[in-house]
Parts: structure tokens; sequence; C-alpha cells
């Protein structure tokens, strides 16, 4: 085994890893971690996903049936750098995994927290970056 084919097992090691702890995490704490760290929580996420076209897919959580998914850029594009780095933190995953994780985890988290094709009120921290 050369030295990249190592290089190419622990960062598959590291990236393995990265998914467990988001799973252990699980849809429940995003929306937490959302309250804490964007401001105007997951509401104001939501609304910033409706605004750049995605609309469609964040009713898709809201109502019963199948969740549509946001691509990982989209979420990207909606974190600023010091949200992810909080996000990264609280959910205990690398910085470059937010997005991924929120990608795949947001779907469940917002349909978990939401009844009548609307979301539930969430809590407001005074931690969130303004």
């Amino acid at each position: 085994m050369g030295l990249l084919d190592g290089m190419k097992n622990v960062l598959g090691d590291v990236v393995a890893a990265a998914d467990r702890a988001v799973e252990r995490a699980g849809s429940g704490k995003l929306p937490m971690a959302m309250a804490k760290f964007y401001p105007g929580g997951l509401a104001a996420f939501l609304e910033r996903l409706r605004g750049d076209g995605h609309g469609d897919a964040v009713d898709s959580w809201l109502s019963a049936g199948q969740n549509r998914p946001v691509p990982v850029a989209a979420i990207a594009a909606c974190l600023p750098e010091a949200v992810t780095e909080r996000l990264a933190y609280d959910l205990g995953v690398p910085a470059g995994r937010v997005a991924t994780a929120l990608a795949e985890f947001l779907p469940a988290a917002v349909a978990s927290q939401s009844a009548d094709g609307k979301l539930r009120p969430q809590p407001n921290f005074s931690t969130q970056i303004r």
C-alpha cells in the first residue's frame, strides 16, 4: 500500500466518523442547533431557502408525504461561515460536512417540528450570531 492509498483510507475513516456522529445526533439535535446559532432560528433558515427558490422542497418537509431534497450547495449558500463553524462544533462534525449533514437530516427534523403544514414555535437563544 502506497502513501496515497494510506491517506485515502485515513480520509475515508474521518468522513465515516463524521457521518456516524451526525447519525448519533440525528435529526432531533438540528432544530435546537439552528435555534442557537442561525439568526432567527430554524424558521428564518427555512425562509431563506424559500427565498432562494427551494420553497417546494421546504413545503414538502412541513406536510405529510415525501420530503424533497435541497442540494448541499444551496444549503451551504444559506450558512454564514460563523454559523457553520458553531454548528460544526455543536453537532460534532467537521465544518466542511455541516451543509451535507443539514441536507441529509434537516427534512426529517423539520417534519418532526411541524404540524398541519406549519412549523411549531421554536426556541430562540441569545447566542445567535447577528
